[in-house]
């Protein structure tokens, strides 16, 4: 049988979502509750490869098990021996060809900056910490820009990518209180897309950086064009979204 996970995690302490010899990771941890729940080795599959230090509330993965128990149950077992920072937040059974990657028509993610002139304490290593009030509405324009398909290479890690091409399906930034907030949306995300993109758009909101670059920017084509990064702790994977809608339908509020 075949089972997804909507899984969720404090990332803190983790070198990424992707097994590494030697080191904590997401994928890691998981492997290692469902061999104590099932006694199977089992190789999972993420929908997103989160970096170190970065967060996810939607995160979907999934593997083959033979598991005889319930998924009730088989969900309670994991959470038993999971470590309190990730968490299986609900599971299914699917069907043989579902692959969590492969599978998933899109990936929204969240940044989440704390625009204030304190600090908090409960935000400590989950929101970037920016004293000086952003300019929301040129980070909004400037997200705007963002949408569709363009040749985001300027935005990629050093590494690149064979095929930097991706289409934004929307983004915006938006103030809730002290917090602000880049939303985005896309088929794929390129090695540190979003973390690049988040950087370019507070150099928008602090005014070191006009709308005219931002545009020069996205156009240019050259990797890793766009040198600023912002640090994956204000980062989110909030939801992978799937085309057979039904499958999923209220797993989120499990």
């Amino acid at each position: 049988m075949k089972f997804a996970l909507l899984v969720e995690y404090d990332g803190t302490r983790y070198f990424g979502f992707q097994y590494q010899t030697g080191v904590p990771t997401i994928q890691g941890e998981l492997e290692k509750a469902i061999k104590k729940v099932t006694g199977e080795m089992v190789r999972i599959k993420g929908a997103g490869r989160t970096d170190a230090g970065a967060h996810a509330k939607g995160q979907v993965v999934s593997f083959e098990s033979e598991t005889s128990l319930p998924l009730a149950n088989f969900v309670r077992a994991l959470n038993f021996y999971l470590p309190r920072d990730i968490a299986v937040r609900a599971g299914r059974e699917v069907p043989s060809d579902f692959d969590a990657r492969r599978s998933a028509l899109s990936r929204e993610y969240r940044y989440v900056i704390l625009n204030s002139p304190t600090p908090s304490s409960l935000l400590y290593r989950r929101a970037l910490l920016l004293s000086k009030r952003l300019d929301v509405e040129r980070m909004s324009q400037g997200a705007k820009m963002l949408v569709g398909e363009h040749n985001f290479a300027p935005f990629a890690g050093s590494l690149g990518c064979r095929n930097p091409r991706r289409r934004i399906l929307w983004a915006e930034v938006n103030r809730k209180g002290k917090l602000v907030l880049f939303d985005v949306e896309a088929d794929s995300f390129l090695p540190q897309q979003v973390r690049r993109m988040t950087a370019a758009l507070i150099r928008l909101g602090l005014g070191k950086l006009a709308l005219e670059e931002f545009q020069e920017l996205i156009d240019c084509g050259k990797v890793g064009a766009a040198r600023w990064v912002a640090p994956p702790y204000g980062l989110y994977l909030t939801r992978v979204n799937y085309p057979n809608l039904e499958l999923f339908a209220g797993w989120e509020n499990s």
